[in-house]
């Protein structure tokens, strides 16, 4: 199930507000992070459309044309985020950052309210699963990675998702979901360059990344294959096979 990237339909409201004042000002940079929840530290560039350098300047007024969002990207330690103009239906520029090879640092808190560390997940190897409540696969999913985490407890599992809190947690009682859930964790899925849900992801014990599996399970008949192939796929990378 292909999710949307994120786009910034924040700014695009704003224009659209500013625009239709008598006096009309441009959103300013320092407005633009702030959309973005970004602290100072963090370095922002701009693409067009032809993924080439763009000045803020630049990369405003494209966002005001009909049809146009923007694709956010963010290097795996947060030092870096990129945001590239997009035109709905056209092929996305390739991510300006390296391949990500082990699990982003992050510091966030469960549906219980304790702290998860990607330090304190360190020790055991960890899957992680990438999902949202709206997400039929997902939902498809939730009681075979049930019996795999039972059958595994030597190994960390995490659940992780943009939904707000609430949402996340309606999710778990509604459909007995068993995993530690992450919820409210935009920055950490950037991070992780998640673009398609369900998705899983296998970390070794010194939290680098061993692979990635995409979901997509369309009804319980599909979703009776996720358990057996899900053991296999773990199996292999464990082993450092292809899977």
């Amino acid at each position: 199930m292909r999710a949307m990237r994120f786009l910034l339909t924040g700014l695009l409201a704003l224009l659209a507000v500013v625009s239709a004042v008598a006096e009309p000002r441009s959103v300013t940079e320092d407005e633009f992070r702030r959309m973005l929840k970004l602290a100072p530290a963090v370095t922002l560039h701009y693409r067009d459309l032809e993924c080439r350098p763009l000045a803020f300047a630049g990369f405003a007024a494209a966002m005001q044309e009909k049809g146009v969002g923007s694709e956010i990207e963010r290097a795996a330690d947060g030092s870096s985020v990129t945001a590239t103009i997009h035109r709905r239906g056209a092929k996305s520029c390739p991510s300006p950052y390296p391949p990500v090879t082990e699990m982003p640092p992050f510091d966030l808190r469960d549906l219980d309210g304790r702290r998860v560390t990607s330090a304190a997940l360190k020790g055991r190897p960890t899957l992680v699963n990438f999902y949202f409540a709206k997400c039929v696969p997902c939902i498809l999913e939730v009681g075979p990675l049930n019996r795999f985490a039972a059958s595994r407890p030597d190994m960390n599992f995490l659940a992780v998702t943009f939904d707000e809190p609430d949402e996340a947690r309606a999710f778990v009682q509604r459909f007995g979901f068993k995993w530690r859930v992450v919820p409210d964790a935009r920055d950490f899925l950037d991070r992780m360059r998640v673009k398609n849900y369900p998705l899983v992801a296998l970390f070794d014990a010194q939290g680098r990344l061993l692979g990635t599996k995409r979901g997509g399970a369309r009804d319980e008949l599909e979703a009776a294959a996720v358990l057996p192939q899900l053991e296999r796929w773990v199996e292999h990378l464990e082993r450092g096979e292809a899977p």
